[in-house]
This record gives structure tokens, sequence and C-alpha cells, in this order.
């Protein structure tokens, strides 16, 4: 279960993403795959009132653009991906929050995945 904090949330659950990400050679040399739940925090009372979609977050186009990101950074932890996918949310689509888990499913025998859980604000990136 993903945190769920207070006010409006676009959530994306289950994004699955196949990609080079581990420190252990034979992880850097196939791509494995990634499971993505996200909620960014946004106003969503402007879009709901005047039925812009410029208003709120196109979550197609997060999906498919955080997809192309993580596939491109053949990260070594998920440590370092989790905190740059976050900042790429924040600055390319400008919720003021973001909470992002990332899970490997294959990483640990006998688990259903192994990942991390993050929270990021704009506040957190507003000195990049």
């Amino acid at each position: 279960m993903i945190y769920q904090a207070p006010g409006d949330l676009i959530v994306i659950e289950g994004l699955e993403i196949n990609a080079i990400i581990g420190i252990y050679p034979h992880e850097r040399e196939y791509a494995q795959p990634l499971v993505l739940d996200l909620v960014m925090e946004h106003a969503l009372g402007p879009c709901a009132k005047s039925g812009d979609l410029d208003l709120s977050i196109n979550y197609a186009q997060v999906a498919a653009e955080v997809a192309a990101f993580i596939q491109a950074q053949k990260a070594e932890l998920i440590e370092t991906l989790a905190e740059a996918v976050c900042r790429f949310i924040l600055l390319r689509f400008k919720p003021s929050a973001v909470t992002l888990k990332i899970v490997k499913t294959h990483a640990v025998l006998n688990t259903t995945g192994v990942g991390v859980q993050i929270r990021r604000t704009q506040q957190d990136f507003q000195e990049d």
C-alpha cells in the first residue's frame, strides 16, 4: 500500500517497466521487471470545474515519460533511481509532491518483490 496524502491525488498503480537496474554484473546485462506505484499531489478542482486537462496532470503522459526516463537511466541502485524519478516528475509535471514506490519483482527469492518508497516535494528540489 502506498502512502496516501490528504488532498487531491493523481494515482498510477502497477506501472510495469523493464529496465537495466542493479549493481551486480548479471543485472547489467539484461533488463528486469520493475513495478511502480506513484501518487502525485495536485489540486484537481480547477480541472474538474473547467473540464480542461491542461489544469491537471495527464497520467498517460506521465506513465510514458517515466518509463522512457527509467529505461534511459540504467541505474545501479534503486534508491538512486527513485530519487531521480521523483525529481523528473516534480520538475516536468509540477505536482506539489510525489510519492513513489519502485519494486524489483525478481530480485529476491521467495518474495513478490523488494524495493523502496519515497516522497518528495517541490521544496526538495528548489535549489537545483
